[in-house]
């Protein structure tokens, strides 16, 4: 079967048999401007597009596309049903809402200019008692959603630098039982009455330590008085501008350990058996290379080859990372490199090849 792109076709409601051949996204030559429809269990997902909204977010990709047939066909309901699961990054929902229609209970993320293209979505194919829409910047507190949740989502989200450390302290934060923090007035009282303290002390005993130095070496001086006050008076302005450089010196030290480790304390928390699936289009960026080097520090990585789940799909390389937190013990340093395990999973049948390969070759 051939790419599926006419107009009508897409317009009007049909049953689509589960042999049809999936269409990739850019087969929508109108990009935008027409709904994007997903053949799911003898039915489709009508989901809206936007030519307004957001670049990246406000269409439907290649990636959500597999990951939605992956987890329709390899997955299954038993797999999905009440499962309380989170997703990041949902874009205009497709993933999400394949999810919520195969069973599961979940919350749909996003920034605020996506909600109302999703929240659409959503109402036009999913139960509402079930399915929400939220707001989450990755990185931030993430105590509302009452981690950690079953199962954590994401389709195509290795694509910027400067976002890879926040998705994977949101990773980790989301898969972790959390510790009831102490109350915040008293934590901040008792940091900083411990910071004057130290610092009081320091420049006291600096102070004396100069005074006794200069005394000493110039107790044989005819004009001992007036060189030990001229001397104090250098000692006095030195300690000040020692203390200003320490001062910037150890600024600017905590805040590049700030940016360099902001998952630290994050994957020092106690660990979930909270399973995540993240698929991603494998472009050689060199966000993908960032996490990589990273994700495999704190969780057990396989990797899922989708090739075999509709030959629309043969030409391009999409993968799905599945995920769970190592133990505590097997975190593991920065400097310490891992592979991933590749496979390609195949469902159960009288032969060895999955179901949709199987119904393509019959038509």
């Amino acid at each position: 079967m051939g790419r599926r792109s006419d107009k009508h076709f897409h317009k009007k409601k049909v049953e689509i048999s589960q042999t049809i051949q999936l269409p990739r996204s850019w087969d929508y030559y109108e990009r935008f401007k027409q709904p994007f429809l997903f053949p799911f269990q003898f039915n489709q997902i009508e989901i809206k597009q936007s030519p307004t909204g957001c670049r990246i977010g406000s269409c439907v990709w290649d990636c959500s596309i597999v990951m939605s047939k992956f987890f329709e066909l390899e997955v299954g309901p038993k797999g999905l049903k009440g499962k309380r699961i989170i997703e990041l990054g949902s874009g205009v929902g497709l993933l999400g809402i394949t999810l919520s229609l195969l069973g599961a209970e979940i919350i749909l993320t996003d920034q605020k200019s996506m909600h109302e293209i999703l929240l659409h979505n959503v109402k036009t194919n999913c139960q509402l008692n079930k399915t929400t829409v939220d707001e989450l910047w990755w990185g931030d507190d993430i105590s509302r959603f009452n981690p950690p949740f079953d199962m954590i989502v994401g389709s195509d989200l290795m694509y910027e630098d400067d976002c890879v450390d926040l998705l994977l302290k949101s990773l980790l934060d989301l898969s972790s039982f959390h510790p009831k923090p102490p109350p915040q007035y008293v934590l901040e009282d008792v940091l900083q009455e411990i910071e004057e303290e130290q610092k009081l002390k320091k420049e006291k005993q600096l102070k004396e330590e100069k005074e006794k130095e200069l005394i000493e070496n110039n107790d044989n001086s005819d004009n001992n008085s007036s060189n030990t006050d001229e001397l104090l008076d250098k000692v006095s302005s030195l300690s000040i501008e020692e203390e200003k450089q320490q001062e910037t010196l150890t600024s600017t030290a905590e805040k590049e350990k700030k940016e360099e480790y902001v998952f630290e304390k994050s994957g020092l928390l106690q660990p979930a058996d909270t399973i995540i699936y993240l698929g991603y289009e494998h472009r050689q960026m060199n966000a993908e290379s960032l996490f990589m080097n990273q994700v495999h520090r704190f969780f057990d990585v396989e990797t899922i080859h989708t090739k075999h789940l509709n030959p629309g799909f043969q030409n391009i390389d999409i993968r799905i990372l599945k995920m769970k937190r190592k133990n505590l013990s097997d975190n593991i340093s920065p400097e310490t490199t891992t592979t991933t395990t590749t496979t390609t999973t195949t469902t159960t049948t009288t032969t060895t090849t999955s179901p949709i390969d199987t119904l393509n070759k019959e038509t």
